[in-house]
């Protein structure tokens, strides 16, 4: 019987061959595999009829000793350490699959359930007569192996933490140049080595690579480079002892043949040289210091309350030294006053303003300043650039939206800014980079980001357009809530932000960014690709709304503060409130047709309602304050006036909801809001036509829809509103449009924005230029009767007024589709 197993155990052997001679490199390990499995189920074989022999034969023969090497280590041919997990499973990185046969046939469960205690089950076998494993234990076994395992576990988990960490050091010493200049490099043949030393080989995986994204980061203040993770210059790092063979090459062979070397000192001192110089053409189109000083008061009282640019008390004493007659006026410092001139020269200007054309000289003004500023920032270098360029780029933007200078650039024009800032990196927090940033130009990073962030979100929701913020990783922290006065450039720490509900100069930008997620997720989703959400969705982004609104603080909104300039709690807080609320809007739009055909939607009209109606308090309540900044600043008013009649229209004349039931209210509303608008129009001009001439349609096709007036009597009083307005500008024309019949002198032919300084940007006139009509105004429904664009009137007041054919736009400059709005691409000619 011996020799029938011997002969069984031959032929299994043989099998084995002839596949390992045929087999090629990239299939041997599944072959030695294969092979070692069959040893294996052949020696069980045997094993179990040696038993079933020694049963009948007695013991002649002796038992087959059980194997101490892993089952992964002999599968290998390579020596094993015998421990659980053993050294070559864990320099391999396949500790889970060291396993070893606690008796002949079976094996022991895999390193990794070993640790976790689980239990194991059944090894899975393909023989006829698979042996299964004991199910009754020695009673030794059951008290000695669970500990055994516990305390085995532990150690090799400590041990091989260490390996790694030693393996980790050694990878970083293998990349430092040695003294001689040479670099040991980690090559397959230095890892080899270690591994024969018995040092664990580091995986390459991503879980070895702990570099920051913000060791990109490089510079100091202002003069950093942002390269991200991933980039050109980060390769050429990873290729070691490159920089000294570069350096030992310029030393050797191209300095004695004496190849200019830079002179980066000389080179920084003319940098700052040309930095100190200053600009004729700036300078030319600044006004006198006193309404200099009343233009800058008027920007830090209004605007430095919400978008947070310059740091006050650094500005006042540069500014104070500006004017001194014995120093040069720094060109980039005559930009930061000239872009805060723009911003705020048509919200200072005298009752009565005069223009060109539709355009007031304040507006034409500002036009000419960012014009100038543009072509000299354009000049500047790219790569040395400091705080104040990044100042005026802000305050640029500033300008051109608040006197709508190239409106359809504004979302371009707020993007590069974004760009701009991410190449210097700003959008890295700087305590948690490696730069080297004082903690005066570390909050002022903060404040800049922020305003950039804020102008390029709410230029993305004007314009319909995406953000570049929802593809950008900000981990930049909110400006602190502190005032400028308790730090300075010399301040080696930040104060203690204060609480939330304390108001300060820059409260607006530390709650803004609460928010920030919630408003770019919804402007990714409003100007991304086309999404239906279920009004499941709009309800719960409805509720997150109001839930970022409640926590607002509530401000005690008279109070200011005895500074130099007067706090203005009710600025921020009611831009905070704008810039969600207005969220809300199109949310609901989608659903506002649907109301018809189901009752639930009942709820968007509520919403949407309230939000238009909200919006147009909210700006009502600062006008009445005399503050303009927000208006001057946003178009909610145009919008909100657009919002309230659509969804007035949408109600049956007959309802008796609570939007029917307000509908007088909405009328005065809207009149608040063109009331605004006129306002604006009559300080900068008519530069926005369109958006007043929409405003006094949509109020007359509301009037029609209540029943108030009849169509052509609401259109009539809608063109009379409209040309009232405009009859306005013309009582205080300017040249190059004089009045024909009077004589125009020297000095009034000259071009208004190049005249000679002085404190006011013209010569005050208290006789306008042109003569308004004679005939007595007549008060009807709030607007004059007699105009010289209508023709008499009869004395019935119910006929509609017939338009004077005499009367055109030409005193204007303009024409009736330059005023009115080209509405469907149509010509009025």
């Amino acid at each position: 019987m011996s020799s029938k197993f011997d002969l069984s155990r031959g032929l299994a052997n043989l099998r084995a061959v002839p596949y390992l001679r045929g087999f090629t490199s990239a299939t041997m390990a599944d072959a030695q595999a294969s092979n070692s499995s069959m040893h294996s189920h052949d020696d069980d074989e045997h094993d179990h009829e040696n038993d079933h022999e020694e049963h009948q034969q007695g013991p002649s023969r002796k038992r087959q000793r059980v194997r101490l090497s892993c089952l992964e280590c002999r599968r290998r041919k390579l020596s094993c350490s015998r421990e659980l997990p053993c050294d070559r499973c864990i320099k391999s990185g396949t500790p889970d699959r060291c396993t070893y046969e606690s008796r002949p046939g079976s094996t022991s469960a895999p390193a990794s359930e070993k640790m976790s205690f689980a239990p194991a089950a059944p090894p899975v076998t393909f023989g006829s007569e698979a042996r299964r494993p004991s199910v009754n234990p020695s009673p030794v076994r059951r008290e000695v192996e669970p500990s055994l395992l516990r305390d085995a576990a532990r150690d090799h988990e400590r041990i091989r933490r260490l390996e790694l960490e030693v393996a980790q050091l050694r990878g970083t010493l293998s990349k430092q140049a040695s003294l001689d200049g040479s670099t040991v490099v980690a090559s397959p043949s230095t890892l080899k080595d270690s591994t024969k030393d018995g040092q664990s080989v580091p995986s390459n995986t991503p879980q070895n690579c702990h570099e920051p994204e913000y060791a990109t980061l490089r510079g100091h203040n202002f003069k950093t480079k942002y390269y991200g993770p991933h980039n050109a210059w980060s390769s050429l790092q990873e290729l070691t002892g490159i920089f000294h063979f570069m350096r030992e090459t310029a030393e050797e062979w191209l300095k004695p043949l004496n190849i200019q070397k830079k002179d980066r000192r000389k080179r920084k001192e003319d940098r700052e040289k040309k930095f100190t110089e200053s600009d004729v053409v700036l300078e030319s189109l600044l006004p006198s210091k006193e309404e200099t000083d009343s233009l800058v008061a008027v920007y830090l009282d209004q605007f430095e309350q919400i978008h947070r640019i310059i740091h006050i008390p650094t500005f006042r004493a540069e500014y104070e030294a500006f004017w001194d007659p014995s120093k040069t006026k720094n060109a980039s410092f005559t930009a930061l006053i000239l872009g805060m001139i723009a911003v705020s020269c048509c919200m200072d200007m005298q009752a009565s303003n005069k223009f060109v054309g539709v355009k007031s000289s304040s507006i034409q003004m500002a036009e000419k300043i960012v014009k100038a500023c543009d072509e000299w920032y354009e000049r500047q270098s790219q790569k040395h650039r400091k705080l104040v360029h990044y100042q005026i780029a802000c305050l640029l933007y500033l300008a051109k939206r608040v006197n709508i200078i190239k409106k359809k650039r504004f979302w371009t024009t707020s993007g590069t800014m974004i760009r701009d800032g991410i190449t210097v990196g700003l959008h890295q927090d700087p305590d948690h980079t490696t730069a080297k940033i004082s903690p005066y130009f570390a909050e002022m990073r903060r404040r800049l980001w922020s305003t950039m962030v804020e102008f390029d979100v709410q230029a993305s929701f004007d314009q319909g357009l995406p953000t570049l913020m929802s593809s950008i990783h900000n981990d930049v922290d909110a400006p602190k809530n502190i005032d400028d006065e308790s730090f300075d450039e010399h301040s080696h720490d930040l104060p203690v932000s204060r609480p939330p509900n304390e108001y300060t100069s820059s409260s607006f930008q530390h709650l803004s960014r609460r928010s920030l997620a919630l408003r770019v997720e919804l402007t990714k989703i409003l100007t991304g690709p086309p999404v239906d959400l279920e009004w499941e969705q709009v309800l719960q982004y409805s509720d997150m709304i109001t839930h970022e609104i409640d926590q607002l603080p509530p401000w005690d909104m008279e109070v200011e503060k005895d500074i130099e300039f007067s706090q203005k709690p009710i600025l921020a807080h009611t831009l905070l409130h704008l810039q969600l609320r207005q969220y809300l809007i199109p949310l609901c739009q989608p659903y506002l047709k649907l109301r018809k055909f189901n009752s639930k939607y009942q709820v968007a009209e509520l919403i949407y309602y309230t939000a238009a109606r909200d919006i147009v308090m909210m700006h009502d309540r600062l006008f009445q304050k005399g503050i303009r900044t927000l208006y001057f600043l946003r178009e909610d008013t145009m919008n909100s006036v657009i919002n309230l009649c659509n969804i007035t229209l949408h109600q049956p004349k007959d309802s008796m909801n609570l939007i029917m039931s307000n509908a007088q209210e909405t009328l005065r509303l809207i009149e608040r809001c063109i009331a605004m608008k006129e306002d604006r129009v009559l300080r900068c001009g008519n530069n926005d036509p369109w958006g007043y001439s929409s405003m006094c349609a949509a109020f007359g096709l509301l009037e029609t829809h209540m029943g108030i007036k009849t169509s052509e009597a609401a259109k009539a009083s809608a063109a009379e509103r409209f040309i009232s307005l405009h009859y306005k500008l013309l009582a205080f024309q300017i040249p190059p449009f004089p009045n024909p019949s009077h004589t125009t002198s020297p000095h009034s032919a000259q071009d208004p924005i190049s005249r000679a300084k002085s404190i006011t940007p013209f010569p005050m006139d208290t006789t306008p230029t042109m003569q308004m009509a004679n005939t007595p105004y007549q008060p009807r429904d709030g607007m004059p009767l007699s105009m010289p664009w209508l023709m008499p009137s009869s004395s019935d007041s119910n006929q509609i007024p017939v338009p004077n054919p005499e009367f055109n736009f030409e005193m204007l400059g303009s024409d009736l589709n330059d005023l009115w709005g080209d509405w469907g691409q149509g010509d009025f000619s």
